[in-house]
């Protein structure tokens, strides 16, 4: 009660001063900008609202969920050719030539209400640009989610796709993707023949087919 108020202050902040981790901060930003622009924001609003620190705490983590949803709006995908070990590598980043009969397409993302728009944009641009392609096989190892939105999404591209003559293929689904598309019936309208475990799998399946329309496949 006696202590003069500048002393009381030092306490608390000597208390204190021990929780601000800069090194942590940083660490953040090098890792990710993304986490090191939240930690940063969330510091100094905990500081601006003080002594109403829970403020500055949802304002954090309000923003942290605004730049995980940004994050994921727009997943990586890779158009995919054939390397010269025989493997499927990024066509562009590896200067690769495309099928003329296939779009072979890595999908690193869930697949959810954020970002079907741009799955679908990509889908149809990447068919824009190889228009005698009568498979679209989507490698689909990255994605770990699938919501309604997304089913719907896949739904409406399997259905406009099958109009124009292209088939669409998936192969890797995960488990908790394959029972969404059970429960909603995708998995029946895609039909078991287009599902497979492995890309090494579907394009064999894929071949197969083309050789049997009498196309020439020596050149994909």
């Amino acid at each position: 009660y006696h202590l003069p108020q500048s002393v009381l202050a030092m306490i608390v902040i000597m208390a204190v001063v021990g929780l601000v981790n800069i090194k942590a901060m940083m660490h953040a930003w090098q890792a990710n900008k993304q986490d090191g622009i939240a930690s940063f924001v969330t510091f100094g609003a905990t500081l601006l609202f003080a002594p109403h620190l829970e403020f500055g705490i949802m304002l954090g983590a309000g923003l942290s969920l605004m730049l995980y949803l940004y994050s994921t709006m727009k997943p990586r995908i890779a158009f995919l050719g054939k390397y010269e070990d025989g493997t499927f590598r990024d066509a562009d980043v590896n200067q690769l030539p495309k099928s003329n009969h296939l779009v072979m397409v890595r999908y690193d993302g869930s697949l959810y209400f954020a970002n079907v728009a741009y799955f679908e944009d990509a889908m149809i641009e990447a068919l824009s640009s190889q228009k005698n392609a009568k498979y679209i096989l989507v490698v689909s190892d990255g994605i770990n989610q699938l919501d309604a939105s997304g089913e719907e999404i896949i739904h409406k591209l399997h259905d406009r796709l099958l109009d124009g003559g292209t088939t669409l293929v998936f192969s890797g689904l995960k488990k908790q993707v394959l029972d969404v598309m059970r429960q909603t019936g995708l998995f029946g309208v895609i039909h078991q023949d287009n599902i497979f475990a492995t890309e090494q799998m579907a394009l064999e399946s894929i071949f197969q087919r083309l050789s049997a329309e009498g196309i020439d496949i020596s050149n994909d």
